[in-house]
């Protein structure tokens, strides 16, 4: 979807670039976030994302931010996501890059990205380099990926048939 990995390096396409465009906007468009280390791969991202506290945004612990490995799947009744909040910006963000990468294939409303995603809160400093060196060297382990298109299924991974 987004490119290939080429000697260790990802090589993004028109659509990787949309994808990484997007990203990078992020932090000019929603004032409460801080972008840290990410990486575009061929089928998904990883990233660490800083939400601060701003005159809107107060605190986060007034979003409820927590960490439980994955985002909850939110019911049709359910209220509204909590506007500054990492799930609000999530969806925001695949919402603008999916528009552009469709509008650029001629595909309006196919799915670009999985329904969901993946969060963990960072709570000390060697974590946060242990997470960092983990994107930064994502690239050079792309084949033994478990989202690699190759690799065994996996009974666990709900996002390959």
């Amino acid at each position: 979807m987004f490119g290939e990995v080429v000697d260790g390096d990802v090589a993004l396409n028109e659509q990787g670039q949309i994808a990484y465009e997007e990203w990078l906007a992020s932090e000019q468009i929603r004032q409460e976030i801080e972008l840290d280390t990410f990486v575009i791969m061929p089928n998904h991202l990883h990233g660490i994302v800083w939400i601060r506290e701003t005159d809107d945004n107060p605190s986060v612990e007034a979003h409820g931010a927590r960490a439980h490995g994955r985002a909850p799947l939110r019911p049709q009744r359910m209220p509204q996501r909590q506007p500054r909040s990492l799930g609000s910006f999530i969806v925001g963000y695949k919402s603008a890059a999916t528009a552009r990468v469709n509008r650029m294939r001629g595909t309006p409303g196919s799915p670009v990205w999985q329904r969901n995603y993946w969060e963990y809160i960072v709570r000390n400093e060697p974590s946060l380099n242990e997470i960092r060196a983990y994107i930064q060297s994502n690239p050079a382990q792309w084949a033994e990926d478990h989202l690699h298109p190759d690799a065994p299924p996996n009974p666990f991974n709900r996002w390959r048939s």
